[in-house]
C-alpha cells in the first residue's frame, strides 16, 4: 500500500513538474537577458565610479592650483615690502646676476635674507597645503637669480611646469616634486571607499552569476531525475496493471495465475527498491542518517552481497572474481549501510560493463583499516566527468539517458556513508577501459560521525 501510494504521488508530482516545464523554459530564455542586463549595469556602475574618481581628482587639482596661486600672491606681497630690506652680505650659495634693476635686486636680497622655506610653508599652510615645494626666482631670460642647491636639479622643471608669480620683471616659481602622491593621499579615503564598493559590486555580481548557473544546473538535474523516475516507474506500473487484468480472466489456469502473481510480486518489489533508493539518498543528503555500528567481518559482508546478487549476475552474464586478501577484515561499522554501499557499487559495475561484465572485488590491509576495490571492465568515465560522479543527481552523459537505469543517487550515497564512517572514496577510470572504485574504511567508525549534525 505504501508503494502504491508513493507511486501515485510520484506520477502526480511528475505531471505537475511537466506542467511547469513551459514556465521553466521561459525562465531559461530570460536568464541570458538577465545576465546581459546585470553585466551592462555592472559596467555602467564601474564607469560611473571611474568617472567620479577622475572628476574628484580634477576638482582637487583645481582647488590645489587656486590655493597655490593665492599663497604665491601672499608671498609676493611680503617680498615687495621695502621695509624688509636688510643690510647684509650676500649668500655665496645663491645664483645671482649683477645686471638686475634696483627693484629686482632688492627683492633678491630680501629672499636671501629671509627664511624662504619657512615663509612659503607658512603661506601654504594658511591655504591648507602641506606638500613640500622647491622654488626659485628667474629673470626675463629664464636665468636663475635665486636658487638654492636643493632646487638646482629642478631648474628646468620650474621653468616649464612650476607655479609662478611676478615680482617686477622677475618670476618666482614653485614646483611640487611629489604632487601626485600628495593629491592621491588627499583622496585616499574616497579612493579606498570607491574601490571597496566596486569590489563588493563585482563580488555580488559574480555570486549572482554563480547562483544563476547553479540554479540552472539544479533545475536540469531535477528534470532529469523526474524523467528518469517516470521512466523507471512506467514499466513496473504497466506490468502490474497488465498482470492484474490478466488475473481477472477466468480462462487462465492455476500455473498462469501463479506466473502473474509472481510477476506482480517482483514488480512491486522493484518499486519498493526504487522508493528505498530515493528515500535513502534523501536521508543521507539531509544529514538525518544515523549509523548503528556493530562488529562485522567485511569479507563475510562482501560474500553475502555477491550471493544475494547471483540472480542478477546470471541474468547479465557477469563474472565476479573475489580477491579478499586483507589479513584483518574485522570492522566496527553500520552493517545495513555498508551492505547498501556494496550493493550500489557492484550494481553500478554490472550495469556499466556492457555485454560481457567482468568484476574484480579485492580487499587489502591498510595501517588504519581495510581498502576495498570494485573494478569493472565497462565503458569507463571520461576525465571531464570524474570530478562530478559523487555529486547528487549527476549521471555520466550517454547517448540516451535511459540506456542505463538509475537516478544518479547511488555514488552520492556511497560517498556520504563512507565519509560518515571516517573513511574516503576514490575513483580511477579511463574512457573505454573500465573503472575502479576504492573505499578506505577505518577499523572503527569514529563516534562523532554517528551523530546527527
Amino acid at each position: 500500500m505504501f508503494v502504491d501510494a508513493w507511486v501515485a504521488w510520484a506520477v502526480t508530482r511528475g505531471g505537475n513538474h511537466a506542467s511547469r516545464a513551459i514556465f521553466g523554459s521561459m525562465k531559461g530564455r530570460l536568464i541570458p537577458v538577465l545576465v546581459g542586463s546585470m553585466t551592462a549595469a555592472m559596467l555602467v556602475i564601474v564607469a560611473v565610479q571611474v568617472s567620479w574618481l577622475e572628476s574628484s581628482a580634477k576638482l582637487r587639482k583645481e582647488v590645489f592650483d587656486q590655493s597655490v596661486e593665492q599663497s604665491l600672491q601672499l608671498v609676493a606681497t611680503w617680498l615687495s615690502a621695502s621695509h624688509l630690506d636688510p643690510q647684509q652680505d650676500e649668500d655665496p650659495q645663491l645664483l645671482r646676476t649683477d645686471n638686475l634693476a634696483p627693484l629686482e635686486r632688492s627683492i633678491v636680497r630680501r629672499m636671501e635674507a629671509l627664511p624662504m622655506d619657512s615663509l612659503l610653508m607658512l603661506a601654504f599652510k594658511e591655504q591648507g597645503i602641506e606638500a613640500k615645494p622647491v622654488f626659485g626666482a628667474f629673470d626675463r631670460y629664464g636665468q636663475p637669480v635665486y636658487l638654492l642647491d636643493k632646487a638646482e636639479p629642478f631648474s628646468e622643471t620650474l621653468l616649464a611646469q612650476g607655479y609662478s608669480v611676478a615680482l617686477g620683471t622677475l618670476q618666482f616659481r614653485v614646483h611640487f616634486p611629489e604632487l601626485g602622491r600628495y593629491l592621491l593621499g588627499q583622496m585616499l579615503g574616497a579612493f579606498a571607499l570607491s574601490v571597496l564598493m566596486m569590489l563588493l559590486i563585482a563580488g555580488g555580481f559574480g555570486y549572482t552569476l554563480f547562483a544563476i548557473q547553479r540554479t540552472k544546473r539544479l533545475d536540469r538535474l531535477q528534470r532529469d531525475l523526474v524523467n528518469n523516475l517516470t521512466h523507471e516507474l512506467k514499466t513496473p506500473i504497466s506490468s502490474i496493471g497488465l498482470a492484474s487484468e490478466a488475473l481477472s480472466d477466468p480462462a487462465f489456469d492455476e500455473d498462469a495465475r501463479k506466473h502473474y502473481l509472481g510477476l506482480i510480486r517482483e514488480e512491486n518489489k522493484r518499486l519498493g527498491v526504487l522508493v528505498e533508493n530515493v528515500l535513502r539518498a534523501s536521508l543521507s543528503e539531509s544529514g538525518a542518517m544515523r549509523l548503528y555500528v556493530q562488529p562485522l567481518n567485511l569479507h563475510d559482508l562482501v560474500k553475502s552481497v555477491v550471493k544475494n546478487m547471483a540472480m542478477q549476475f546470471h541474468k547479465q552474464g557477469a563474472k565476479v572474481d573475489l580477491a579478499l586478501e586483507a589479513s584483518n577484515p574485522n570492522l566496527v561499522a553500520d552493517r545495513i549501510h555498508l551492505t547498501n554501499v556494496l550493493f550500489n557499487l557492484i550494481d553500478n559495475a554490472v550495469k556499466y560493463s556492457g555485454d560481457d561484465p567482468h568484476l574484480v572485488i579485492r580487499t587489502a590491509q591498510t595501517p588504519d583499516g581495510v581498502s576495498l576495490d570494485v573494478q569493472d571492465n565497462g565503458v569507463g568515465i571520461a576525465k571531464e566527468h570524474l570530478g562530478k560522479v559523487f555529486e547528487r543527481l549527476f549521471r555520466v552523459p550517454t547517448g540516451n539517458v535511459h540506456d542505463v537505469k538509475g537516478f544518479g543517487l547511488g555514488l552520492s550515497y556511497v560517498k556520504n556513508v563512507v565519509e560518515r564512517h571516517g573513511g574516503s572514496v576514490h575513483i580511477a577510470s579511463r574512457f573505454g577501459e573500465g573503472t575502479t572504485l576504492k573505499l578506505l574504511l577505518p577499523f572503527e567508525c569514529q563516534p562523532d560521525k554517528t551523530e546527527e549534525p
